[in-house]
This record gives structure tokens, sequence and C-alpha cells, in this order.
């Protein structure tokens, strides 16, 4: 057999085993509860000191209910897992993508503030869950002079399931 008709052969069979459709990994739904330790990400715009959110996200299609608990002084009150803006977040998903966010905004002592909430989030395998959470701030009737008018942050790690 020449060179030519190894090369064509070669080819041929590129083609055809190239042709087969890959198979599907099998990871599962993304509907549970899912429970882990975020990472800080330095970004320009973070105020405060650095520290890692303990989170628990419950997803049920396009439900999603999320708890925090926190032992550093972050924006969770130390303790148990609590609650995250009840009924506010949401789930847009596809395949084994989906974010959970939240908008929402409301008055305190400082006048006027604006915040969002995003888990950005694929399943790696069945009971793990790469997560990535933006939050975002603007306290609108504070001046840019204050540090935390408007701010964000950024965590990131693995969440495992639970149930």
């Amino acid at each position: 057999m020449g060179w030519s008709h190894l090369r064509i052969l070669s080819i041929g069979c590129a083609l055809i085993f190239g042709a087969l459709p890959a198979e599907a990994q099998d990871i599962g739904t993304l509907d549970g509860t899912w429970e882990g330790t975020l990472t800080v990400v330095t970004v320009p715009t973070t105020v405060g000191p650095a520290r890692p959110y303990t989170v628990r996200i419950v997803m049920d299609g396009t439900n999603a209910r999320v708890f925090g608990h926190d032992t550093t002084g972050g924006p969770f009150v130390a303790g148990p897992f609590q609650e995250i803006k009840p009924g506010r977040f949401h789930v847009a998903r596809l395949g084994p993508n989906a974010i959970v966010a939240s908008m929402d905004s409301g008055r305190d002592a400082e006048g006027t503030w604006v915040e969002t909430w995003s888990f950005v989030v694929t399943l790696k395998q069945r009971d793990t869950l790469i997560t990535n959470l933006y939050r975002v701030v603007n306290n609108v009737d504070l001046p840019l002079s204050v540090d935390h008018s408007k701010f964000t942050e950024a965590e990131a790690g693995e969440l495992v399931r639970i149930k």
C-alpha cells in the first residue's frame, strides 16, 4: 500500500469517526439544594475587606431561594443561614448553565439604593456546581466621594449538592 492510499484511508477514517456523535455527559439537573463557600475575586470597585461567602442556593424550575452564612462581618448576619432577598431570586437556564439573579431597590438612612445579585452557574459534575457571584450596589443619593456610593463584589467557587 502506497502513501497516497494510506492518506486516503486515514482521511476516510477521520471523516467516518469524526462524524459520529459524541456521547453526552449525563450530569443531572440543576434543580436541588447547593451549598459551598465562594472566594473573593479582587476587582477595582470592591469596598471593604475581602471575605468569603458561604451560600446555599435552592433551585426549582424558574424559582430560587438563596441563603447566606457569614462569620466575618459581611452582608449576612453571623449565625445560621438566613435567606437573602426572600422571593426576589429567579432562574434563567439553558442546559447545564443558569443565572440565578435578583434586582431590587429600597431606602435606608443614606437614601435610595439599587442592588443586583447574580449567581452564574454551570454543572461540573452531577453533584458539583461551578459558581460565580456578582453583586453590584448603587447608593444613588450618596456622592462619589463616599467609598460605598457605588461598588461591586465578585466571588467564585464550587457548590456541592446537599439535596
